[in-house]
């Protein structure tokens, strides 16, 4: 069933990636979706899709994965995409109809990245800050994360990387150019025009070598969902969310997001937390109080970034949708080929959270979403003191992982109001 699913993901999956650039002022004049691309979810089995086609004159593109209702299709190249979604809105056949809006990476490779190659040797991370800020050294005499699965939504991940090949699933999926290959690569192209080159290679590898540092027992399911320049679109995001929930995954983590809302995006991740998946997501790099999505949806766990002495990043968002906050800065992690290298952002402070969540689990794999919830928002510190400007939209605090272990341990549940995901309605 497997190799069966796979080729079907292989033929149907044809998305396309010829959007113009979104960096700094262009991202204002440039349309934020894929051109002529449009989401829709039937409202009942009885609507045929067949007949949306034919009434709008759209061509079905791709079924999400597990799925016989929701549909990516493209329209007619001389319609206006924007007014086709707010007719169909009107459709009684349809849940709903969104354009396919596009979703990236919030970091900036040219200014927040620096390399260190060191080899194979990976001291420097073994040794950074951040491992004494979340107490790792000790939260590893408790759980490292044996026998969970943590997904990683990005950029793909180098495969033969000595820091995670021994613990890279061999069923990951590459939804940028679907095919069975979810490697971490530069094509030496601009392919979002904004004047630099693969700006976003070796994201997923840096953020998956963070999810390793934290969890070191977990194995890493790599699913390519952004290209080098980091950005991809709701579709591809959401096939994977839906892809890595039914594969069994524990805890997904999306360094990435949009500003838009999107029903397709919220319908993934509430059916991967309705499989107990604990979805993690990042907050974005913009220094705002506007919520990214699905960072802020109910049923996922929006990450926000402080430095060593809990402070709120620069770059960092915030607001009363985040959930916690983890350690952004300079973030020393895997990086291709065969290095590490030093990253700041919330994309950064991510992983800590998908990696806490693979610590509770591996000492308890029937851990309920609930519980994660409780134990991760209840037992981090509270970052108000230390940051008066942002009172209160900062989530519950910094994660403490020790705290969160023995919390568990000791069968002692933090009070109901620190649940992560006390809104989410994942039936």
């Amino acid at each position: 069933m497997r190799t069966l699913f796979r080729i079907s993901l292989t033929v149907t999956l044809i998305l396309f990636l010829a959007v113009p650039a979104f960096h700094s002022s262009a991202r204002a004049a440039a349309p934020n979706y894929e051109p002529g691309q449009i989401v829709v979810r039937l409202a009942s089995a009885d609507n045929n899709l067949l007949g949306i086609n034919q009434t709008y004159g759209t061509i079905t593109l791709a079924a999400l994965p597990y799925h016989s209702d929701i549909f990516l299709l493209q329209a007619p190249l001389e319609v206006d995409v924007e007014q086709l979604v707010r007719v169909m809105l009107n459709d009684a056949r349809l849940l709903y109809a969104e354009l396919n809006h596009i979703n990236e990476s919030p970091e900036d490779g040219s200014t927040d990245r620096n390399y260190g190659w060191g080899g194979t040797g990976s001291s420097t991370a073994a040794n950074q800050n951040s491992a004494k800020t979340v107490q790792l050294d000790a939260a590893h005499t408790i759980s490292r994360g044996a026998g969970t699965l943590v997904a990683i939504l990005d950029t793909g991940v180098q495969p033969d990387h000595p820091a995670l090949s021994n613990n890279l699933e061999a069923l990951g999926y590459d939804f940028v150019d679907n095919d069975l290959a979810p490697t971490d690569e530069a094509n030496g192209l601009d392919d979002d025009g904004d004047g630099r080159v693969d700006e976003l290679y070796g994201h997923g590898t840096h953020v998956a070598g963070i999810v390793h540092f934290v969890a070191p027992e977990a194995r890493l399911l790599p699913l390519r969902v952004l290209n080098s320049d980091g950005r991809g679109n709701n579709f591809q995001t959401a096939s994977a969310i839906v892809y890595a929930a039914h594969r069994g995954a524990d805890a997904i983590n999306l360094s990435l997001g949009t500003p838009d809302q999107s029903m397709l995006l919220r319908d993934a991740v509430n059916e991967a937390a309705g499989l107990g998946v604990v979805v993690v997501a990042a907050a974005g790099n913009l220094n705002v109080e506007a919520p990214q999505y699905p960072a802020a949806e109910a049923c996922a766990i929006a990450v926000t970034s402080v430095n060593d002495r809990d402070k709120k990043s620069a770059f960092a968002n915030y607001g009363g949708w985040i959930g916690v906050a983890a350690p952004g800065e300079n973030i020393s992690s895997a990086f291709p080929v065969n290095g590490y290298a030093s990253w700041s952002g919330t994309s950064m402070a991510t992983p800590f959270v998908s990696g806490q969540a693979a610590l509770l689990k591996g000492v308890n794999p029937q851990l309920t979403l609930e519980e994660a919830g409780l134990l991760i928002g209840g037992t981090a510190k509270p970052l108000d003191q230390r940051n008066p400007m942002y009172s209160g939209r900062l989530g519950e605090g910094r994660i403490d992982l020790v705290a969160s272990l023995e919390s568990q341990a000791a069968n002692d549940w933090p009070a109901a109001e620190h649940n992560l995901f006390a809104g989410c309605d994942s039936q």
